[in-house]
């Protein structure tokens, strides 16, 4: 009995050591829609970036956990301005496949506890927080023995209080260190 214990907490501690921790960080466009009605001039692509975390107990499937800063857009009047900003907690899957060595495809699908908040000269502050899907596609580049360039794609929803929804784009590029 204690040889099968002593066999099972060596195969846990052996599967612990494959396990890899990865941290990464990228940068990039970001777009919120905005409609822009006549007389109204409109940016919504502004700088954006990612930050995550995850866990690979395989080489093909990992968790994660990320958060996403979509920046802002804006709309401009005569007599209006408006400005919109939102960001998103996300926890997920992220399901790797080697496309040609050293690169790799990357499919992450989770949910985002999305926050969108608007501000405005003519209005009250319209906030609000909702929970919604989360996709992500990419591709890691390994250069270095524990570092990768990372390019990504990720869309949430957002929405506020008055109704207001749409979808949330990242497009960005960056660095991942896998301890």
């Amino acid at each position: 009995m204690k040889s099968s214990l002593a066999a099972a907490a060596l195969a846990m501690l052996a599967a612990g050591a494959q396990a890899q921790v990865y941290v990464g960080s990228t940068v990039g466009w970001a777009k919120i829609p905005t409609e822009c009605n006549a007389g109204l001039k409109c940016e919504d692509g502004s700088a954006g970036y990612r930050v995550h975390v995850g866990y690979d107990d395989t080489a093909k499937i990992a968790g994660e956990l990320g958060y996403l800063n979509f920046g802002s857009s804006k709309a401009e009047g005569r007599v209006v301005r408006a400005k919109v900003k939102a960001q998103a907690f996300t926890l997920g899957l992220a399901f790797r496949g080697e496309v040609a060595p050293g690169l790799k495809g990357v499919l992450r699908v989770g949910t985002a506890y999305t926050t969108a908040k608007i501000t405005s000269n003519v209005a009250d502050k319209d906030q609000d927080s909702t929970l919604n899907a989360h996709l992500g596609l990419g591709m890691e580049y390994q250069f270095a023995p524990n570092l990768q360039a990372i390019g990504a794609f990720d869309w949430t929803r957002g929405s506020t209080e008055s109704g207001e929804k749409g979808g949330l784009y990242l497009l960005s590029a960056g660095v991942q260190y896998h301890f």
